[in-house]
Formats: structure tokens, C-alpha cells, sequence
């Protein structure tokens, strides 16, 4: 299993924050792969700066949900572990990061990977 933390924003109830890898065609939230030896909180802080240039310290986050979906593209499950902030600055794509955008997951589901769809559906839908 592929475990990740991830940052949830929400610009709407029915757009959320969603960074494009690459030239991958699904959209995933921000956030990356948890290492051996991190806390989740302490990777996400990690994969912001790396990615976005978005410097966060733990007391600006807060645990949203964990939930386990479908990986895309490999076979196997990814383990989203949520987060929020309260409030985030710029956002500078970097690294692997190709773009970062505000995203409609009720009408522009086809973008979106399977597991970012199972947290919309069950968890954002709830808020």
C-alpha cells in the first residue's frame, strides 16, 4: 500500500485544490508519499515546500480523515492521510509539479483520480 499525506482545500463546496504531476492526466491533491520514518503531519509539511514553495508549520494543520483508495496507474491502494490548513500563501509549482488549480470534482470528475474522487464523495460531501 502507497501511503500519502495530503492537503485538502476547498475553494467552494464544490472545488478543491488539486496539482497535476507531470504530464500524468489524473489530478491529485497536494501532498506526497510518506517516508519510513516520518509522521504524516511532518511529510506533508515536507511535500508543500517541496512541491509548492508552501512553507507550514504543524500547529497550521489539522487532521481531516484517512481513507484508503484505489492507486492510479499501478496496481495496488493508496492510504490518503487529510489534512487542512487554516490559510495558505502563493503556490509556486516546483519539482515534479506541473500545475496546481482549483478543480470542480462534480464536473470535471474525469480529471480527478480514483482515490482524490472517494474522498469528495465521502468526506467533502459531509462538510
Amino acid at each position: 500500500m502507497i501511503r500519502c499525506a495530503c492537503l485538502v482545500v476547498e475553494n467552494s463546496p464544490a472545488e478543491i485544490l488539486l496539482v497535476r504531476v507531470r504530464d500524468n492526466q489524473k489530478w491529485y491533491l497536494p501532498g506526497g508519499k510518506i517516508e519510513a520514518d516520518e509522521a504524516p503531519a511532518e511529510a506533508l509539511i515536507r511535500e508543500l515546500s517541496e512541491e509548492l514553495g508552501l512553507v507550514l508549520n504543524v500547529n497550521e494543520i489539522s487532521y481531516l480523515t484517512t481513507l484508503i483508495g484505489p492507486a492510479y496507474g499501478v496496481d495496488d491502494s493508496v492510504e490518503l492521510v487529510c489534512f487542512t490548513a487554516q490559510a495558505i500563501g502563493a503556490l509556486q509549482p516546483q519539482a515534479e509539479i506541473s500545475e496546481v488549480k482549483f478543480i470542480n470534482w462534480h464536473t470535471q470528475r474525469e480529471l480527478i483520480a480514483p482515490a482524490v474522487l472517494k474522498l469528495c464523495d465521502t468526506v467533502l460531501t459531509q462538510n
